[in-house]
């Protein structure tokens, strides 16, 4: 970890191949300004980090670039990380994914039997996300600076509330940042840990990955944390600044780089975390009632790039956007990190997909 206030010499990019990469700077250039918000793009392939830069600014203001290790908020990309907790603790035989929530939070057990792991995993278990304007309202009402404690609380005390009136868990795929919050709150509930000590003591120590954590953490203010930045109403470049939520954690609470990102990216690759069949398990897409297939697994969306099939989550969260995308058929990934708020990172990575087919 680089002292605060003082910064380390960033680390030098790699480009393994010119011509590819040339092709992926070429359009990133063409796409952002040089004294404008950035991103951090890394890519891998054949298990080899074959690409890897910074590029545009890290703090626009202080004229401070991004690097290859410039650390950024994570943001709905590390719901996939909630899962992997999960499926730990289940291989560790501390719960099983068709346990209902209840069993782990007895407050909100009036959610029934039907919420379980599994469904909110796969954004199918039906329950209102309270990130809408109403919900938010309810929340800070309990606490102006909430915690998951809160979010339990304000199921229970509204009567754990499902998204619309008659419907059952497993009718619908409806996205749910606070059900994945409650899953944070099983991790640490069913491990003895924080989410912050359990991720840092499971995943993050052992893989190496320094300069990944969960929040509350001080690194949140080192040097090398990238600003996030919005435009205003009269389309003018801010600084995001934080959120009342920002204590939350479960649906997104981590910061990380690329180069941790890759470390990552070769423990899912070789079983390092979880078996092979969790990790089947964790890209296979769930469904609802009726049948239907969701394209969405245990924190992973399914998809495919001219004919690549991938699986691969978007994030946005307090000026900071992010996009994992990881092949399932050949061994191509990509982590994409930035502070640009209108930059099309899914583009990007298709960019890159492209130079590396």
């Amino acid at each position: 970890m680089a002292l605060f206030g003082r910064r380390s010499p960033p680390l030098v990019g790699i480009r393994a191949d010119a011509k590819r990469s040339g092709d992926i700077d070429d359009y990133v250039a063409g796409e952002i300004e040089a004294k404008g918000p950035g991103l951090a793009l890394a890519v891998v392939a054949d298990g080899r980090v074959v690409h890897q830069a910074g590029y545009g600014m890290a703090d626009v203001a202080e004229g401070v670039a991004v690097a290859p290790d410039t650390i950024f908020h994570l943001a709905s990309c590390g719901k996939q990380l909630t899962a992997l907790g999960l499926q730990m603790l289940a291989e560790d035989g501390k719960l099983a994914l068709d346990d209902p929530i209840g069993k782990f939070i007895p407050q909100i057990s009036d959610f029934g039997t039907g919420v379980t792991l599994r469904t909110l995993l796969h954004h199918t278990s039906g329950i209102r996300d309270l990130y809408d304007d109403t919900g938010i309202d309810e929340v800070l009402a309990r606490n102006a600076n909430p915690t998951n404690a809160d979010i339990i609380r304000t199921f229970a005390e509204l009567g754990c509330p499902m998204a619309e009136e008659g419907l059952e868990p497993g009718d619908v795929f409806a996205y749910s940042n606070s059900g994945y919050e409650l899953l944070g709150s099983v991790i640490e509930r069913v491990s003895g840990h924080s989410y912050h000590d359990f991720f840092a003591r499971r995943v993050f120590q052992p893989l190496g990955m320094k300069d990944t954590f969960s929040v509350p953490d001080p690194r949140v203010g080192d040097v090398r944390c990238a600003v996030g930045y919005r435009y205003n109403d009269r389309e003018e470049l801010e600084e995001a600044g934080g959120t009342e939520f920002d204590g939350l954690v479960g649906s997104g609470s981590f910061y990380t780089t690329g180069p941790d990102l890759c470390l990552y990216e070769r423990a899912l690759r070789t079983y390092a975390l979880v078996s092979e069949a969790s990790m089947e398990e964790a890209f296979t897409t769930g469904e609802t009632n009726d049948g239907e297939a969701t394209n969405y697994g245990f924190g992973w969306y399914f998809g495919d790039q001219d004919g690549i099939l991938f699986a691969d989550h978007e994030g946005e969260w307090a000026g900071f956007r992010s996009y994992i995308c990881y092949s399932l058929d050949r061994p191509l990934s990509m982590f994409l990190l930035s502070n640009h708020p209108d930059l099309d990172l899914v583009e990007v990575a298709n960019v890159a997909t492209d130079a590396y087919r």
